[in-house]
């Protein structure tokens, strides 16, 4: 178990989850958390919150603070928050705040600031998220913490460029929205065809879970995968067909994937 004190600069969804996992898996005791403005239905019993940056008790040092406020809400609540004497050289700032660079903290924790970026997907919920983290200034003491921290979270993974946050955005920390639609499309696709309303939610979750154990237990790469499951000329082949004619569902996701990098890019 880390000796640290914690700090949670919001706590939100993905800030409550982090919280239990952290809890959960004996990283941190309860005591050595402290939690700025949660919401009302995040609360979690044996742990100090606060509501303003004014009840930081006295003399109170952090050695880790995780930064989860809202983005856009960011600026001024970072420049209120770095006023306060509440740091030591050493300590560590983790970012789950989407779109916000690592120039843009610099700013307010100064240049030779510990700052972590990361971005963690929903499937942080289920220990399984992706989560890219970057960092110019981080001690090697400091990284086998950070390493600790993310451990039981999925796959957690340093990048040196910070450019690739647009992609791994867009395709990973947009995913599962995509992945969620595509169910909501093969439900409603069952209904529309005759099958009843539990049937079909029921059906489209074990395809979808048992597509997914199968290609990450299998050897083999995604496109071999599918053509195994496809015979030629038969009722699959049928189906993909029109789909994978002159690349259409690939280049209309290129199209869709170009625009949230984009977007992302305009967060920053």
């Amino acid at each position: 178990m880390i000796n640290k004190n914690i700090f949670f600069l919001g706590c939100g969804k993905m800030g409550q989850i982090i919280v239990k996992n952290l809890l959960q898996n004996n990283i941190f005791d309860s005591k050595n958390f402290l939690i700025l403005k949660p919401t009302s239905q995040n609360l979690i019993s044996n742990l100090k919150y606060i509501h303003n940056l004014n009840e930081i008790p006295q003399n109170y040092q952090a050695d880790i603070v995780f930064l989860c406020t809202k983005p856009q809400n960011s600026t001024k609540i970072l420049a209120d928050f770095s006023k306060k004497n509440i740091f030591h050289p050493k300590t560590i700032f983790i970012s789950i705040m989407a779109g916000k660079n690592y120039e843009f903290f610099i700013n307010f924790f100064g240049k030779n600031s510990e700052i972590i970026r990361s971005m963690p997907n929903i499937g942080i919920a289920v220990n399984q998220s992706i989560i890219p983290l970057y960092s110019k200034n981080i001690s090697d003491e400091n990284k086998i913490i950070i390493e600790k921290i993310f451990q039981n979270f999925g796959k957690a993974f340093f990048i040196e460029d910070e450019e690739l946050f647009h992609i791994y955005t867009a395709l990973y920390g947009c995913g599962p929205a995509l992945i969620f639609l595509l169910q909501e499309i093969f439900e409603q696709l069952a209904i529309k065809n005759g099958l009843e309303k539990n049937l079909a939610n029921n059906l489209t979750k074990i395809l979808f879970t048992s597509s997914a154990k199968i290609s990450e237990i299998s050897p083999e790469n995604f496109a071999d995968l599918r053509q195994k499951v496809t015979s030629k000329k038969g009722v699959t082949a049928t189906l993909l067909k029109n789909l994978l004619k002159n690349n259409k569902l690939q280049n209309l996701l290129q199209k869709s994937i170009n625009n949230a990098v984009i977007k992302s890019k305009r967060l920053n």
